[in-house]
């Protein structure tokens, strides 16, 4: 049985220092050493994602640069801190970049596509599953700044004029894990909504949405 400072120095006290005043004051003072003994070993395990308990979750999140997803419980976002160092060396990357998207938006997830300048894409589906494949690609004839990509969210989630907040926060994850150097936008695409040649294999006005008085909402990354 472990034994506490306020019975070990009680015990090992002499008979005059175990009873009356000199007990109390004895008494006293070891219990403050056993509640700093116990906030030392509750520090330490706090550095530990849910080992001790959740409140120290949002503080390992900003040391880690892990955010939290709008709605994800405790013990989702521990899993997370726990390989934070994993993670972060794919950073940079698609499959980090969607990773992360996926966790911030759970359990409320869309179809996310993930479109590089060059045509490459990566499509996410709802439950995480990330396809890749090469797409004939035109954004603007500007092949000399060939380090962009555009995330399209196929969503409802937003409306027409999303607030600050919002724009924040749909900027929030892409601007953390996006590459030193490349230029980022989100797109969000409502139902129905079409831009040239996207989705692809659409033309103008195909099934008359070009001109719908609900656009695609154009958000830059990183704006700064």
């Amino acid at each position: 049985m472990l034994e506490t400072y306020r019975d070990e120095i009680r015990r090992r006290s002499p008979p005059w220092l175990q009873r009356g005043t000199a007990e109390a004051f004895l008494y006293v003072l070891g219990l403050h050493v056993d509640i700093f003994g116990d906030a030392l070993v509750a520090g330490i395990k706090h550095r530990f994602p849910g080992l001790y308990s959740f409140e120290s979750l949002g503080l390992l999140g900003r040391e880690r640069r892990i955010s939290r997803g709008r709605t994800e419980p405790d013990a989702s976002y521990a899993v997370r801190l726990c390989r934070w160092f994993t993670d972060h060396r794919l950073r940079g990357g698609p499959y980090a970049l969607l990773a992360q998207l996926h966790a911030h938006f759970a359990p409320a997830n869309f179809p996310i596509e993930l479109v590089y300048y060059s045509g490459r894409r990566f499509s996410m589906a709802p439950d995480g599953t990330v396809t890749r494949d090469d797409v004939i690609w035109s954004p603007d004839a500007n092949a000399a700044k060939w380090a962009r990509w555009w995330l399209f969210y196929h969503t409802d989630q937003w409306s027409t004029t999303p607030s600050d907040a919002e724009i924040e926060d749909i900027r929030l994850v892409p601007r953390q894990w996006n590459a030193a150097h490349p230029l980022g936008w989100v797109v969000l695409m409502h139902a129905g909504v079409e831009l040239w040649n996207w989705p692809l294999g659409h033309t103008w006005n195909e099934s008359g949405t070009w001109n719908t008085t609900v656009p695609p909402l154009y958000i830059e990354v990183d704006p700064s």
